[in-house]
Parts: C-alpha cells; sequence; structure tokens
C-alpha cells in the first residue's frame, strides 16, 4: 500500500518545489537594501548595519549544489544551479537551462538509464515540459521540467531519495 503512495508523493513534491522555483514573473528576491538595518551615529549620520536574520532566499533554498549529490545522477546540460532543498521525500535541487525540455529530458533519461536507473511508467513528456520517475532497488530520481516562454528558459527539478 505504501509502495502505491510513494509515486504519488513524489510527484506532488516534485510539482510544489517546480512551482515556487520556475512559476510567474521572475522579480529579483535579493533584498540587498532590506537585509540592512540604519543605525545613527551621534551628529546625525547614517549607517546602514547588515540584519544578521535577513536570509538570502524566501523560498528556503540553499544556494549551490547538495554535498551529497549522487554522482550516478547526470545534472542536465547546458544548465546553472538555482539552489537545493532537503525535503522528507529525499533532496530537491533546482536548475535552469536553455535548452528545451524535451532535449533535456531525452540526455537525462540516457543517462540514467546507462546509471541503471529504470523508468516507471506514466512519464508525461511534451514540448512544454513534463515528468517523470526512475528507479534503481531502493533508489529513486524524479524529474520535473518546463518550459518558461516569458524568460525563452526551462526550470528543471531533480528530486532524488537514496
Amino acid at each position: 500500500m505504501l509502495r502505491e503512495k510513494i509515486p504519488v508523493l513524489f510527484l506532488i513534491v516534485l510539482f510544489a518545489s517546480f512551482v515556487i522555483t520556475g512559476c510567474g514573473k521572475k522579480e529579483s528576491t535579493d533584498t540587498t537594501n532590506s537585509d540592512k538595518k540604519e543605525e545613527v551615529k551621534p551628529g546625525g549620520e547614517q549607517e546602514k548595519v547588515p540584519d544578521k536574520t535577513a536570509t538570502t532566499n524566501d523560498l528556503g533554498l540553499k544556494p549551490g549544489m547538495p554535498a551529497d549529490y549522487p554522482a550516478e545522477v547526470p545534472q542536465p546540460k547546458n544548465s546553472k544551479i538555482l539552489g537545493y532543498l532537503n525535503t522528507s521525500d529525499g533532496m530537491t535541487v533546482n536548475f535552469e537551462s536553455d535548452d528545451r525540455p524535451r532535449d533535456i529530458f531525452t540526455d537525462f533519461s540516457s543517462q540514467l538509464e546507462k546509471n541503471g536507473y529504470k523508468k516507471n511508467d506514466g512519464d508525461l513528456m511534451n514540448d512544454d515540459g513534463g515528468m517523470a520517475l526512475w528507479q534503481k532497488e531502493k533508489k529513486e530520481v524524479g524529474v520535473m521540467i518546463a518550459w518558461n516562454k516569458e524568460s525563452k528558459k526551462s526550470q528543471v527539478t531533480i528530486t532524488y531519495k537514496m
């Protein structure tokens, strides 16, 4: 019974992380001015002091690549890392790429299959994006890709559970 729920939960986590990172207008989440407090010095001068409670990202993503990213899970070609988030269903890593979703998916899928992963039935992929899940023993890797028409970039979310 739990085995039947895992793909559904996995897809929900993938979808949620993708929505958080890839949808809507791309606005800067940089808080360069709001992360500083003004401190008034004697004589009326103001000095900006960094606020130690400010975060660099409102979404909870940590910058860079997770230290435990598995070598057997490919990174999308021609992409840049946006950050990662550790969830109860595994690690979620977000990328952005100029390549189209189907090209990313084809390359990602072939590399995973070379590494012994088997794709589950029911992958959903078209020219605008989609998602799929692979398994190897008890390891799971999922990908969700969507094309952002405004920025002309693909948003890629990879989730893995080792």
